[in-house]
This record gives structure tokens, sequence and C-alpha cells, in this order.
């Protein structure tokens, strides 16, 4: 691989095509033997239709690789700041990993950028799905889109081939009605990749998901608001060329092991060990413990990966609810008090795995986790499975333990294009508005929404993806609805910067309220830390990057646990740059940097890898800082923390309090970033090579 070109970043960018004026000429580089790595990025404007190419200096994916980290070095470029998220003029950009499209196990991931109109930050979301792999087959690393389309459109990407096609017929229709006519008129799942939202995307609903190849979801942030205030039904993408490769041979064989292995472990064996594991009553006193007396469950990782590819997240529900883990009646609740093992493993991934018709997988994957499930109560078919969050969220905090209710409640969010986590937080706030009397089933278009009420749960649902009656003011998260309401139900509202965070209490895991308060995505549990070594002692993923003293820290006490944690998060930020999956972290076996190098021919060291996600990460915080939003407006519930009315006083959790300021300083230093205004410190800029770029974002 010929040397990268040394210009300064803010001159990299390169117009190569305009208008399509070149059309037929534009995978010139993807396809031919030129071994240089100048990517290329598509730039839509939906609101005249046309679009260009921008070559992206291979020196920027050295930086920043490619997923979140080219995005978030795009919007740091194309975002106009301060602009409104919904404003024509707004942007958003879907990015590849750089693993993505190669056929790398695990690296079937499509993520998208921008800001959020929920939250005014930063904002990211990964799901699964064929989109991303669809785009770096058609020649592009990303597509940035913005503009504002004179009317309901689809934008279609056929490898040189761009256009904007009105789609107006598929306006107001549901998910899967939607994703029926976009298959039959543009192509089969693997001629194209197809991110459209439904009806509550249409109306801009603030918690509105975009949903990817019917299954998968852009859940966080209301990436379905930016596309439905952008007239943008859908995007379809296909392409039809191959990620060039740097060492073919090497990359193969690496590729080869990591199935291999995958594959010999999900087998009778396992089973049978994660079978003798599974929830069980006489288990209780065991669950409970482990937060009491601080014991880390540890899982060997070949039962890891038969548990994953058999139950994914929904092995976690009854033990969660149990150890505490999972936050009951809207956080001031006691699992195994309000909901105990009897309720819980009604919900659990045993049960799930009963409505099971087949498996469902992100794409690339040898351990499928997801499925597609039928309910004959409920007359309900070809419905993506319910995971951990949205049986926790409509199941065990709500005290619902009717498995095929919390599956319709699924069923309907995916439907209407609606975040379930969101959604159904946002229902355990207005139990408990209507439990201290201020709200009625007169406010509720006559659903009493008393705890355990299913079927209320599931008609309020509805009308939220709608917009309809109350839906009309629930549509945008408890937030909104707090305001709306009034009464001192804002003191109800559990939300970080108007955002439901994600059913991980950080007084189970002190390094989950960290994420939470201290990434650039407020709530978010998938956003990267330490708090999976903190609870499982799960090792850092980047072998002989740093010391092992520094990525290991102790559950009860918070020795060390701000450097931990910038680790961690810097680590997770290299999983998104590579577009693997989340959960690898858990089951192990990906070799990071030997698959980066095979691809590339960069050569880079552990360490330099993890500086890649450094860059990252800074890149996606000063993105805040830019719009106006520092350290001091990430602000968590009291009672997320065990402070006010979340001092509980029997479970597990009994009087524990976080100290998350203390936790949350030692993470800024560790990031080397001002506690004050959140900047960089110029001397750590420059050893990254991005002080040029994040010029007067610094101190």
């Amino acid at each position: 691989m010929a040397a990268p070109a040394k210009a300064p970043l803010e001159t990299q960018y390169d117009v190569i095509i305009v208008g399509g004026a070149i059309m037929g000429a534009s995978t010139a580089w993807f396809l031919s033997d030129n071994k240089d790595f100048d990517g290329r990025v598509l730039v839509v404007d939906l609101s005249t239709g046309e679009h260009e190419v921008e070559t992206v200096d291979e020196e920027v994916y050295r930086k920043f690789l490619m997923g979140y980290g080219l995005g978030a070095y795009l919007m740091w470029k194309h975002f106009p700041p301060k602009t409104e998220p919904t404003a024509p003029e707004a942007c958003f950009a879907i990015c590849s990993g750089l693993l993505t499209g190669t056929h790398t196990p695990f690296s079937g991931r499509i993520q998208v950028v921008g800001k959020s109109p929920l939250t005014g930050t930063w904002a990211d979301s990964n799901s699964g799905g064929s989109v991303a792999s669809q785009l770096r087959q058609a020649g592009y690393d990303a597509v940035v889109i913005k503009g504002k389309a004179a009317e309901p459109s689809v934008l279609v990407i056929r490898d040189d081939e761009v256009k904007v096609e009105p789609a107006g017929e598929l306006w107001g229709k549901e998910i899967p009605e939607a994703f029926d006519e976009l298959r039959e008129r543009y192509g089969r799942k693997r001629e194209v990749g197809v991110s459209a939202i439904g009806p509550a995307g249409e109306k801009v609903s603030l918690i509105a998901s975009v949903m990817n190849d019917r299954y998968h979801a852009f859940g966080r942030q209301g990436f379905g608001a930016i596309y439905g205030s952008k007239n943008l039904k859908a995007v379809v993408i296909g392409g039809k060329g191959k990620v060039p490769i740097h060492d073919e041979k090497a990359f193969k064989a690496l590729c080869t092991g990591v199935n291999r292995q995958y594959k010999k472990d999900v087998g009778w064996l396992m089973r049978l060990v994660v079978w003798l594991a599974k929830p069980r009553t006489i288990m209780g006193f065991f669950y409970r413990a482990l937060r009491r007396f601080g014991m880390k469950l540890e899982s060997p990782q070949p039962a890891m990966r038969q548990m994953w590819s058999d139950l994914g997240t929904t092995s976690a529900v009854a033990i969660s609810v149990e150890n505490g883990d999972a936050p009951i009646k809207n956080w001031k609740g006691v699992g195994t008090r309000d909901f105990p093992l009897a309720k819980s493993m009604r919900i659990d991934g045993g049960e799930v795995k009963k409505m099971v018709q087949k498996k469902l997988s992100c794409g690339d994957c040898p351990a499928p986790c997801k499925g597609i499930v039928a309910s004959k109560k409920r007359k309900l078919s070809d419905v993506r499975r319910p995971d951990y969050e949205t049986l926790v969220g409509f199941g065990a905090n709500l005290l619902n333990d009717d498995l095929e209710i919390i599956t319709a409640c699924h069923d309907a969010c995916n439907r209407y294009g609606m975040d379930a986590l969101s959604a159904s937080a946002t229902l355990a706030w207005v139990a408990e508005a209507v439990e201290e009397g201020k709200l009625t089933a007169d406010d509720l278009d006559g659903h009493d929404m008393q705890w355990g009420n299913g079927e209320a749960a599931l008609a309020l649902t509805v009308a939220m993806g709608k917009g309809e009656g109350c839906g009309a003011w629930l549509r945008h998260g408890s937030a909104k609805a707090a305001e709306h309401v009034g009464k001192g139900t804002e003191a109800m509202v559990v939300a970080v910067r108007g955002q439901e965070p994600a059913y991980h209490d950080p007084r189970f895991s002190s390094l989950m309220g960290v994420t939470f308060v201290t990434d650039p995505t407020p709530g978010r549990h998938t956003a990267g830390g330490a708090s999976w070594n903190e609870t499982f002692n799960v090792g850092f993923p980047i072998e002989g990057a740093v010391d092992k003293k520094e990525t290991t820290v102790a559950w009860k006490s918070d020795d060390g646990k701000g450097v931990a944690q910038a680790h961690y998060a810097n680590a997770h930020q290299v999983l998104n740059g590579l577009g693997l999956c989340l959960f690898t972290n858990l089951t192990g076996g990906l070799p990071w940097l030997e698959l980066t190098n095979a691809l590339t021919g960069w050569n880079l060291s552990a360490r330099e890898l993890l500086e890649c996600g450094e860059r990252i990460q800074n890149m996606r915080h000063a993105f805040n800082l830019r719009e106006g939003v520092g350290p001091a407006d990430f602000n968590i519930p009291k009672r997320m923390m065990g402070h006010g009315d979340g001092l509980l006083s029997a479970g597990p959790l009994r009087e524990i309090s976080v100290p998350i300021e203390r936790l949350k300083k030692d993470y800024q230093k560790a990031m080397t970033w001002s506690p004050d205004s959140g900047k960089l410190s110029a001397a750590r800029a420059a050893e990254l090579g991005i002080d040029d770029l994040l010029e007067g974002y610094t101190a």
C-alpha cells in the first residue's frame, strides 16, 4: 500500500464526481488494483436531488478507522454548527465499519451518525443488516444525506446510479408492508439493503427509530425523526463491487479460524453446560449475593458462545432482575420483592425460545443470536424476537409477566418504527404518575395504566406509534410528556438529557452510570466502558495495548475505575470503527489488530489501534462542545444513583449509592478533559495528531 498523503486534514477532501456527471466511472478505484487507501464518500442533497463523491485521504482512515470514526470526522466537516437536527440544512451519515463488507465474522453492522433531535447532542446508532455491506460493495464507505425532499421520497443508490424517487404511496405505511413493497420494487435481500421509517418517524416522533432490513433498528436518539423531517421514507442501497484487501490470504485465514472456533464451541457439550446454568429458583440466593458481596460471575468463552447463539440477550433477564441489574417500577422497586424469580422466569430466555420459529442474524455471523417468533394468542407471526431491553422494559419494569403481551408491544414498536426502550420507559413514568394520582384513565384515552396492566401498556404503545390521542404527547418520550402534564411529574422522569437510559442499574454497576453520564450519547449502555470487567471480569479486547493492571477493577472499590473506564471506552470506539458486534467482547476470539493490518497493510501496533479509538471518542465529545453541550449539561437522575428516593431499603442493592461525581471526574482526568469546559488537553491533542482539527476546542 502506498504511503498516505500528508496534507492537513482540513484539505483532504477532493470532489471527483458532481451530480452524477461522470456516471459509470465512479467505482474505478474500488475495483482497480490501485493499493492507495483513498476512500469514497457519497454526499446527497435531497432538496435538489444532486449528489457528489468526495475522496477521503488514507491518513483520515489511519486516524479514525471507519464507522463512528469516519462518521465523526464527516459530521465535523459537514454538519453546520448549532443547527437544529430536523432542519433541512442539517445532515446525517450512514457509515460502514472498516471490516464490514469483507465477510469478517460479526461485521454485519450498520452505523448512523448525526445530531440527536431528542437530546441535542452527538448521536450515533448501531444496527444489524445488509445496508452497510451493500454500501461498500457500491463503492462507498459512507453516505452523507442533507436537505429535505419536496415530497415523500426514497433515496436509491445502485453502484454509480444515485436517484431520489417519489414514495408518496409508501407514506403512512407500517414497516412490514413498506418493506414488502420496497423489496418488490428494488430487489431481494441479497440484492439491496433497505433502511426505512414507519408512521412514528413520518410524524417526527423524537423517539422514532429507523428499521433496517425490516427486523433490525437504529433505535436510539431519534434518527427516525431525522428521516421524517427530510421526507425520507427509505434508503435503498445495492452494489456489485468487492472491497479490496491488502493480504487476502492472511485475512481469509484469520476469518476462517474465528468461524471454525465458534462453530466448534456451539455443540452438544456446551448446550449441556448452558442448560445446567439456566435460571432456577434454587439459585436465587446466589444471584442476589453477586452484588452484595462483589462476586464476579464469570463463564468460559465456549459456554458464552453457545448461550449467545442459543438465547442471545434474553438469557440475562431473570438473573438481572434477581441481582438488581434490571430496574423495577421506574427504578424505585426491588426485583426480589416486586418481581421475584417466579415471575421473571416467565419472561426469561427459555420461555422466549419456545416462541422462536427461525434464527435471525445481522449477517456474516457464526453465532446468530436473534430470532423470528410467533404468538398464537395474539395472532402474531414474522415478528422479531423481543430481547433483554424489551423484556425488562415492557415486562419487569412494568410488573408485567405476560410474555405474549410483551411480544405484542415489541412488535408494535417495530411496526410503527419506535424505540422500544424509550417507549417502555415512558410507560413506566405513566404508571408511576397514575399511582401518585397525577394521571388518570381519563387522561389516557380510558386506559388504566396501573403496574402490571399489560393490556393498557399495549394500547398506549400503539397510541404512541400512531401519534393519536394521548399518544400525541407521549410519543416524544417521558421528559417531553412530563413537560406536557406538569403536576410534579417531572420528578418521576428517569432520563439523561431527555433520553431514557438502558435497563442496567448503576447501583449494580457503577461504571455503567459513568457511561450514561460521560459518553457523548447520554444514557447509552452500548457506548463503551469497563462495567463488564467490573461485574463479569471481561478482559480487555486489544491485547498488549495497555498494562492489564489498568484495565482490571474491583466491584466494591472505586480505585482505578476512571483509567479503566477510559481504556474500555476508547477500545469500544475501535470496535465501532471496525464495524464489529458489541457482544464479541463477551464471547471473545476476534483478533482486531491482525484483521486490521491484513485488510489495510498499515502494520499498526496494539497501542496505535487503541489510539484510533481515543481519537474517535474525542471527536464525538468535541462535537458536543461545538454544539454548546458541556459536562455540566449531563445530569443523571438521583434515584438511579441510589440518592434520594433511589436509596433502596431492601434487595441486593439495599443502601447502595454511587459516588457519580467522583467517578465522573476520575474518567475526565484519565481522558485529559477539563472537568469545567470539557476540552481535551492541548498536549494530548497534539500527541494524537488532532490538534489542528480541534483548534479552539482544546485547553
